[in-house]
Parts: C-alpha cells; structure tokens; sequence
C-alpha cells in the first residue's frame, strides 16, 4: 500500500513539475528603460524607445561603459510611427531582433507639440499596459522627445538615467501622480520640463540634459513653461526646497545663499461674502552658505533685516508664479481640490463650475517665517 502512494505521488509530480513551457531568454529580450513621444504627421504617433546594448556597456569582450563590440555607443534608440502608441510600437518590434520588453522603463518623455495637444491617451497607454510601471517617471521635453533619448551625458551611459536621477531630486513627477492630478477636481498638474545643454554653456545641441524649468498644465494640456523665479516658486509651494540652495539679494550685486533644511506649507481657507479667500502660511529654515556681502549675521539688528530680506524673496517668487497661473485659469497649488476636501457641499454648488474664472481673482495672502539656524560662513569680524 505505501508503494502505491509513493508511486502515484511520483505520478502526479511528473504532470506538475513539467517545466516553463513558454519561458522566453533573457538574451530574448530588449530591456527598454525610457520611451518618448512626439506628436506626428496626420494625427499619428511617433514612439521612441531607448535600450540599452549589453556588449558596449563594459565587461568582457568590451572597451568599456562608452563604447564596446559594437561601435555604437551604450544605447540603441529606435523610433516608430502609428496611428496610436501600440502601433508605434509594433512598427518598432518588427526591425528588432528581439521582444520589447517595457518592465524596467524608468523615464516617458512627452514632446512639447504634443503635449499642447494633451497627454492623457499616452498617460492611459501606460496604465492600462501590463509590463508598465505606474511610477514611470514623467518628463516635458522641449522639442522632441527623441531628441532627449540621442543625448548623451557624460555622467551617466544613457540618458534615460541622468533623467530619472534629476527628477528624483525635484518633484519626482510620476505617471500615476499625473493621472491622479489629471482626474482631481481643483488642482492642475505640474511636470519637469527638459532641453538640451551643454557642461560649460548652453548648447542648442549640447548632450546634457537640463532640468530647471517646469511645464504647467490645465487639464490635461501645457499651458506655459516657467521662467528661474516661477520655478523657485513652485518648489517652494510643493514643499520640495529641503536641501536646495537659495540664493537672496541683501545688497547691490551681492547675495547670501543658503541651504534649506525644513520648509512647510499650511494653507488655511476663510469663506468672506460667500467667496474663498485663502492664507498660506510658510515655514522655512536654512544654513548659510555663502556671505558675499561679509555682513555680521551674529548681530541681532543685521541679522532680523536678513531675515526679513529671505522672507521677501520667498514670497516674491510664490506670488508670481500665483499670478500667472491663476490669470490663465490654472489652479498648481490645489486651491480648488483643498476646497472639494473642506467645503465639499460650497464646491460644488458655488464654485467647481466656473472655478477657472474663479481663480484670477482670488485672494491669496502670504505669510512666510524664516529662520537661519547655522552659519558656515558668518561674515568677516573687523579688528579692533
């Protein structure tokens, strides 16, 4: 009896234990780590991918991470062309040797003509797309996004990398964090907007990759790029200025810079004459840097007129980047969704239908507390 149990356990294991009948290689596949799209010709689409080549990325048989057994660089960036982005990628796959494969894409990157025309089908094609992950990261390009995927910055072997690498040290602008701004109610989406530079001065055709400005979006179309001061601006609204550098006039051609350690923002909504009226409250504490002008900072009265100098340069760069986006009926902050959160019933019988006309002339009123902790460099001490 114990034989015939050994036997058919032996039995059903051979049916189980069959194999990975439908397994695919590895060197099968064609490892895509960032993909771009461009708007084309006739309501097309025009798909970019960046993959990587196993033998120019070092180890044996190779030159080393720039170059290697194939002569072409680390990276090999083909583009396609259909009518929606699964054609673009099947135009694609029928010149590869090998499967795309798009679970490790880090970066999309989103032409500029496009990107005015709206992003939310390209958003969807990700979403709905099972390799893909939903924390993709999302960049604007200036331009086309191909363009992005050619350049090759020295610091890393693709640009694909630097890009994801940059973005992380910004707002860190997801897929899904995209279609999730796209879909609320009240608030509109803020993306990094990409160029092409150079390491020593700006290049038109430079290999680096910018990142300083961002794309404002209403709804679900680029509606302006931010200039240096609206871009602070928004760093400062999204409360992503810890560890950044800030630099503040305090005299003629001479600043102080400093690093912020802690910032927040405390938004808080009164109803006056059944309109909203909002007071945002912001809180932020730095090391200084660097002292060009030598002032004594360890003196009570310089000291609280520095203080109140940083405080006018943070909300200058809030106010502007308010203004221009609520002229234009575009809500970056989340105005209107703190709104839908805190006055639910008001929202929506008052203000979600004409909220865009709403915004220009909401009031806003800023109250910024800043504090200098440290001091690396406190300014010269005059000898008596």
């Amino acid at each position: 009896m114990r034989k015939i149990r050994f036997l058919f356990v032996v039995v059903c294991a051979v049916f189980l234990l069959s194999g990975c009948w439908d397994r695919t290689e590895v060197n099968d596949l064609a490892f895509v780590v960032a993909t771009g799209v461009d708007k084309g010709k006739n309501r097309q689409y025009r798909f970019s991918v960046q993959i990587p080549l196993p033998s120019s990325l070092g180890g044996a048989g190779s030159s080393g991470g720039g170059g290697g057994t194939s002569g072409e660089g680390p990276f090999l960036v083909a583009q396609g062309t259909g009518g929606n982005l699964r054609q673009g990628i099947e135009d694609i796959q029928t010149r590869l040797s090998r499967k795309l494969y798009f679970s490790h894409r880090r970066v999309m990157i989103v032409g500029e003509d496009l990107a005015k025309v709206g992003i939310m089908e390209t958003l969807n094609s990700v979403f709905i797309q099972p390799q893909s992950r939903l924390s993709t990261i999302l960049v604007i390009s200036k331009g086309d996004a191909v363009n992005m995927l050619q350049a090759q910055p020295r610091m890393e072997q693709f640009s694909g990398e630097a890009i994801r690498e940059m973005a992380k040290a910004g707002i860190n602008m997801t897929v899904m964090d995209a279609i999730q701004n796209i879909d609320r109610q009240g608030i509109d989406t803020i993306v990094p907007f990409i160029e092409n530079t150079g390491t020593i001065k700006k290049e038109k055709d430079g290999k680096e990759i910018n990142m300083s400005s961002f794309a404002v979006f209403k709804d679900d179309k680029l509606s302006f790029t931010t200039n240096k001061n609206e871009s602070q601006g928004i760093l400062w609204l999204l409360e992503k200025m810890k560890k950044k550098s800030f630099s503040f006039p305090v005299s003629k051609n001479k600043e102080l810079t400093l690093q912020i350690i802690n910032h927040q923002v405390h938004p808080n909504v009164n109803i006056v004459n059944g309109k909203p009226e909002f007071n945002l409250s912001i809180r932020a504490t730095g090391t200084l840097l660097e002292n060009e002008p030598n002032l004594r900072i360890e003196d009570p009265k310089t000291y609280h007129w520095v203080i109140g100098q940083m405080e006018k340069k943070i909300k200058s760069d809030i106010q502007t980047i308010l203004k221009h986006s609520h002229s234009l009926g575009v809500d970056i902050f989340g105005f209107g969704w703190n709104l839908y959160k805190t006055h639910n019933q008001d929202w929506e019988d008052k203000w979600k239908k004409d909220w865009a006309n709403t915004l220009p002339s909401l009031k806003v009123r800023i109250n910024v507390d800043a504090d200098i902790q440290r001091a690396t460099n406190s300014g010269k001490i005059e000898k008596e």
